[in-house]
């Protein structure tokens, strides 16, 4: 056999043959059987180990994931909350705001030198389109940019700055405009 000479048992017609005992073999066998049993004892408690601390982590995963969603969702929740009674409180503001920036029919500005050939253009940056002549827009008093009027009072509705530089869209307390933020 190919273990043969790893034995540590004497062959037989060797010196010192006289003092092996016949259990020699089984105790061998049985170290043997010992050894693998202990090995494979190892392998399967930490199998079922890894398994065991699989489950758990993915168990606490799933925990964390649903504590994660319900605290969006309720964050949800109150920013809508929070939003229909800005919308609620706030409606008459927009609507003072609105009706103090005048609506125009746009024109387009006048051509290099001052002649009658009008060859500017302006874009709604709300809904990204070009605005033509004669569509009605409005103009921000303090920064002078200008927007579509359905843009402009859906914007207004829930913001109180100009969606480009963000400068306020009314004076403010001293009659004075504020400056955009840098």
């Amino acid at each position: 056999m190919f273990f043969s000479g790893f034995s540590y048992h004497q062959q037989p017609g060797s010196p010192g043959d006289a003092s092996a005992a016949p259990s020699d073999d089984r105790d061998h066998n049985l170290t043997v059987l010992l050894t693998f049993g202990i090995f494979f004892s190892f392998i399967l408690l930490y199998l079922v180990a890894g398994v065991i601390w699989a489950s758990v982590f993915t168990a606490c995963a799933v925990v964390l994931s649903f504590c994660y969603l319900k605290i969006r969702q309720r964050a949800a929740l109150r920013h809508r909350a929070a939003m229909r009674a800005a919308r609620s409180r706030g409606g008459t503001e927009a609507a003072v705001v609105l009706s103090a920036i005048p609506a125009f029919a746009y024109k387009r500005e006048g051509g290099i030198g001052g002649g009658g050939d009008a060859t500017g253009w302006a874009q709604c940056v709300i809904c990204l389109g070009l605005v033509q002549v004669g569509e009605v827009v409005r103009r921000l008093p303090v920064c002078k940019h200008l927007f579509h009027v359905e843009c402009i009072d859906m914007w207004l509705r829930s913001h109180s700055t100009c969606p480009i530089c963000r400068a306020a869209v009314q004076p403010n307390a001293a009659g004075q405009p504020e400056p955009p933020p840098v």
